[in-house]
């Protein structure tokens, strides 16, 4: 191996790696620390659940866990999965299977454990590694068994790391399940029964099985370039709204401008519309000055004739007419006023004098007209 080669290994996967590391741990600790414990528990909890089988202690109920190790419902009995399905089970305590992993505690005698070292530099190939070397070191095969590791700094070379690697034979299983309701398809998870232990190993089965390492380096340059993509696209994005919010200045201020016209525009139509209402409004609360002149003309006798007529409009809202004339006998007039439909309250305005030049009397009568029904 050349020098820049074991340089750069040296810089990439040691110093700049573990500084990375150091950073992320201190941010994400930081950041937890702004939230109280019961927000950062909520804002953690994923839905992620679990169904807890103690094996090997007798016919235990199944426990539903929260990520944190909460029970949140009745316990699931081997009777009641004798008559229904695991998937109605956990709907009818709020879980379904897809966000759910069965797992089944079984007791520390039952697996056959390795302890060794490994050098730190071997970390990210440890499973891979761990995988091929069952058959190689260990008495069984690959597909007769379940196995899970627990991975620790070595407390005594920093250099190194301290590897126990967790076997279970497949063909156990059936024994320890039964009576249970469960069958072995059904687990996700196998685990020893540690008590008060930091760290405990995971066996997967199933759904929980752990993605071979090259389909997660695909996994990682996928999501790499679609990080790419998505701000190459932001940037052309950002940069095509920018041309666009220019020319869309220019025609905002020209729009403006013509709607300020029209709303001036607007504003004046329905002023002249409300005066016109209000015209109209007016007009059909009284008859109007031509069928007042005809209902005059109606009710004066032959011997009468008017001189002067106004409309006028006393008091808010009510309006009057008086007329000026002369007639052979001006005192009935007012009684000839009341009886009509357009007028009321008809009076004599001022004294009754006789004109000796026309031989008849002078009168100045005033009615109220009345509103139309």
């Amino acid at each position: 191996m050349s020098s820049s080669s074991i340089w750069r290994r040296e810089l990439f996967e040691g110093s700049l790696a573990s500084s990375a590391s150091r950073a992320w741990s201190w941010y994400r600790a930081e950041f937890f620390a702004l939230f109280s414990p019961g927000t950062l528990a909520w804002l953690l909890d994923r839905g992620e659940r679990r169904l807890l089988l103690r094996a090997g202690r007798g016919l235990l109920p199944l426990q539903l866990l929260s990520a944190d190790g909460q029970e949140l419902a009745e316990p699931v009995s081997a009777e009641e999965l004798s008559r229904i399905s695991i998937d109605e089970a956990l709907e009818r305590r709020g879980a379904t299977r897809a966000a759910t992993k069965i797992v089944v505690e079984i007791p520390r005698e039952a697996f056959f454990v390795r302890r060794f070292d490994a050098p730190l530099a071997a970390q990210s190939d440890l499973p891979r590694l761990l995988a091929a070397e069952v058959e190689r070191k260990t008495p069984f095969l690959l597909a007769d068994i379940v196995h899970g590791h627990i991975i620790e700094p070595h407390p005594q070379s920093p250099g190194k790391l301290a590897v126990e690697q967790w076997i279970l034979r497949r063909d156990l299983l059936p024994r320890l399940l039964d009576g249970s309701g469960l069958s072995v398809e059904d687990i996700d998870i196998v685990q020893p029964a540690l008590e008060g232990a930091a760290l405990v190993p995971a066996l997967a089965l199933g759904r929980a099985a752990e993605a071979p390492h090259r389909e997660r380096a695909a996994a990682l340059i996928l999501a790499v370039l679609a990080i790419a993509f998505l701000l190459v696209g932001v940037g052309v994005t950002l940069w095509r709204q920018d041309n666009e919010a220019t020319a869309l200045d220019v025609e905002i201020a020209e729009v403006s401008r013509r709607a300020a016209d029209a709303r001036k525009l607007a504003e004046q139509a329905a002023a002249e519309s409300r005066l016109l209402a209000t015209l109209r409004g007016e007009r059909a609360k009284y008859p109007a000055f031509a069928d007042l002149w005809e209902e005059v003309s109606r009710l004066l006798p032959d011997g009468a004739f008017v001189s002067d007529m106004r409309l006028v409009e006393a008091r808010e809202g009510e309006r009057s007419i008086e007329i000026v004339g002369l007639a052979d006998s001006a005192a009935s007039l007012p009684a000839l006023f009341d009886r009509s439909t357009l007028f009321t309250d008809a009076k004599l305005t001022a004294p009754i004098t006789p004109d000796p030049i026309e031989k008849r009397e002078t009168f100045s009568l005033q009615a109220r007209v009345r509103r139309n029904p």
